[in-house]
């Protein structure tokens, strides 16, 4: 197996071997629909793994794979809470599950309902427990942590009131916001850059319970990092950067790069809070190289599909060395590709450019289906439009309506 360059960092505070998976695990995967869960699917099919993958509608791309064993519908996490805790329940019993791998927000309902699916049964949840999940998805909270293990962070305000956000943004000349438990690129104001005065001030309303953060607005580059972590131990890593962007939010295009700064942030976050599952970050990297903290995914995201199967099934089952992913690897959604060049032609040759060697993450060797199932799943974003009585000129983004029946916003789980 190929390893990355030598990003040793010292001895492990905790072994990660310790309570590791049965020798023949039996996976079952949520919310299929992610393109990283479509990957990871596909992945664990490779290797011959068996896997059922499950989501809130039949047609989620990754219910279909040729990776999923078996492929289910649940109820939706969000709105049904305890009929999905549940139906999830019955799944681990019914197809004798051994490892419970998640892959987007229904995560914090799995863990906040983790005694319900740990009590009676072998089965090895790869993911921590609701406090630790709720901390570092608050972005206040997540700064917060942040700061006290000295980790490069932009200055911030936390406004809990339009008064107290008003003042935030008058502190810098260019200022971003973000709400505390916003995701997907939503819930953001800004007066720079791509994306300056999509949001008006007087349409955010700041509480207590629902802060904003504010910070000076820094110039710079995304970069994003994942990684397979056991017990506080990394043991696979990549850090990406994204050439395309779709709305200016979502990265459709991922390329690896090398970034010992990310690893070593990772593994410190990791040890201290003795992290056990999948690991994500955002990064702000500026010209002198420093990667400021953005925001903490506690899951998978598009890292993952830069690492080989093997690298991912080695890393969940049978970790050894670390492994760092090396730079160079190239994915691509490539239906989003394709949508962004013939919605703004004037940007296809530099989407070409930006794809250019990339391979794509739902049409994989013999396992093209996801992608037929990305077009098809489309009927789940007219139903959350039809919903929420949502009009097409009103603007809603793609990113929103793809995972409204899997957020989870920072309000008590049931």
């Amino acid at each position: 197996m190929a390893v990355g360059p030598d990003y040793s960092l010292g001895e492990p505070s905790v072994h990660y071997r310790r309570g590791m998976a049965p020798v023949d695990p039996r996976i079952l995967v949520t919310t299929s629909r992610m393109p990283f869960a479509v990957d990871e699917i596909h992945k664990l099919g490779e290797t011959g793994r068996f896997v059922v993958a499950t989501d809130t509608f039949r047609s989620a791309p990754g219910n279909h794979s040729r990776g999923a064993s078996k492929h289910m519908v649940v109820p939706a996490p969000t709105q049904e809470t305890q009929a999905y805790v549940d139906a999830i329940a019955g799944i681990l019993d019914s197809e004798r599950i051994n490892w419970l791998l998640p892959m987007f927000e229904d995560v914090f309902y799995l863990a906040r309902h983790r005694d319900q699916l740990a009590v009676g049964r072998d089965v090895e949840l790869f993911f921590p427990d609701f406090d630790t999940l709720r901390m570092v998805h608050d972005k206040v909270g997540f700064t917060e942590l942040c700061a006290r293990l000295g980790l490069p962070v932009a200055e911030t305000i936390t406004a809990t009131s339009p008064a107290e956000l008003r003042a935030a943004t008058g502190r810098w000349d260019h200022w971003f916001a973000r709400a505390a438990f916003g995701r997907g690129g939503l819930d953001i104001a800004t007066n720079t850059g791509p994306l300056a005065g999509e949001t008006d001030l007087d349409d955010i309303t700041p509480t207590p319970e629902d802060p904003w953060l504010v910070q000076e607005f820094l110039a710079g580059v995304d970069r994003c990092s994942w990684s397979v972590v056991h017990h506080g131990e990394v043991v696979l890593h990549s850090c990406y950067e994204h050439p395309l962007a779709i709305d200016n939010r979502g990265g459709v295009v991922f390329r690896s790069v090398d970034s010992p700064q990310s690893l070593e942030t990772a593994q410190r976050i990791a040890r201290e809070l003795n992290w056990h599952g999948q690991l994500s970050f955002d990064y702000l990297m500026t010209d002198d190289g420093v990667h400021h903290m953005v925001e903490c995914n506690p899951r998978p995201t598009a890292g993952c599909t830069l690492a080989t199967a093997e690298e991912f099934d080695t890393a969940l089952f049978d970790p050894g060395e670390l492994v760092v992913v090396p730079e160079g690897r190239k994915k691509m959604i490539r239906a989003a590709v394709i949508r962004d060049a013939l919605m703004h032609p004037s940007r296809a040759r530099a989407d070409l450019r930006a794809s250019r060697g990339a391979k794509g993450v739902y049409e994989q060797r013999k396992d093209h289906l996801p992608l037929l199932y990305s077009a098809l799943s489309l009927q789940h974003v007219l139903a959350y439009r039809k919903q929420l009585g949502i009009n097409r000129v009103k603007g809603e983004t793609l990113v929103a309506t793809q995972f409204f029946d899997v957020l989870y916003d920072g309000s008590p789980i049931p």
